[in-house]
Order: C-alpha cells, then sequence, then structure tokens
C-alpha cells in the first residue's frame, strides 16, 4: 500500500511540474505606427521610422517586404466605407503612414537584418476604392 502511495505521489510531482512549465509564447505586436523614410522597390525593402513618440523602430529600419507580398498581406483599410483591400507594394510611397504587425521576437533581431513582419497596412488614406460611391 505505501508503495501504491508513493507512486502516485511521483506521478502527482511529475504533472505538477510539467504543468508549471514556462511556455515560450511570442508576442504579437498590433497597431505600431510607422512612416516610410525610404523605400528599395528592387529588393522589396521599406525603411520605415517611428512615428509620434514610440521608439520601436528608431530612426530608420528595414522591413524586408518579399514574404508579404506573396501571402497578400500589404492592406489598405479605407476608414470611410471600412473596406479592405489587399494593395500591392508599388502603391506604397515614401512619407505613407503605416501600421505594422509584428512579433517580439522578430522586432528584437531587427538589429541586425530587415525586420520580418505579420501585415502592413496602408494608414495614409489616399487610395480610391474602385466600387467606392461618390
Amino acid at each position: 500500500m505505501k508503495r501504491m502511495a508513493y507512486v502516485v505521489s511521483v506521478l502527482c510531482l511529475i504533472l505538477l511540474l510539467a504543468a508549471c512549465e514556462k511556455k515560450d509564447d511570442d508576442v504579437l505586436h498590433l497597431g505600431l505606427n510607422a512612416t516610410i523614410v525610404e523605400i528599395d522597390a528592387t529588393n522589396h525593402i521599406l525603411y520605415v521610422a517611428d512615428l509620434g513618440s514610440s521608439e520601436v523602430f528608431g530612426g530608420r529600419c528595414a522591413i524586408d517586404c518579399k514574404d508579404l507580398i506573396e501571402d497578400e498581406e500589404i492592406i489598405y483599410v479605407d476608414y470611410e466605407t471600412h473596406k479592405l483591400s489587399i494593395i500591392q507594394f508599388s502603391d506604397l510611397v515614401v512619407g505613407d503612414t503605416v501600421i505594422i504587425n509584428a512579433y517580439e521576437k522578430n522586432l528584437d533581431a531587427a538589429n541586425d537584418s530587415p525586420l520580418i513582419v505579420e501585415q502592413i497596412q496602408l494608414a495614409t488614406q489616399r487610395l480610391e476604392q474602385p466600387d467606392k460611391e461618390e
């Protein structure tokens, strides 16, 4: 009987330790505001700077947009109609305000290489929607 109690106690201890294990969940930062300061159209790289008082991107941070173009993750939302559209990399221009979604691990690694982001939204309201009524 003591042996059975010992086995159950060890199993409970193992289960408790496994439940308390720290998970390495990565934090997704949504809505990081930036302004485009330079565009490298050949390599599909945006250079952005922080907008306002935030200090996420610094004065100039490279963002690799190759995967975003393939995955159609460059978007535009018309704030008036709330219509979401997929846009092209070529629709972005220097001076545009963008909203960036990126994982923290990628933000930390951005000092050494171009930043990999999950999505870019053009926040500047200047694109015409094809079916928008005037």
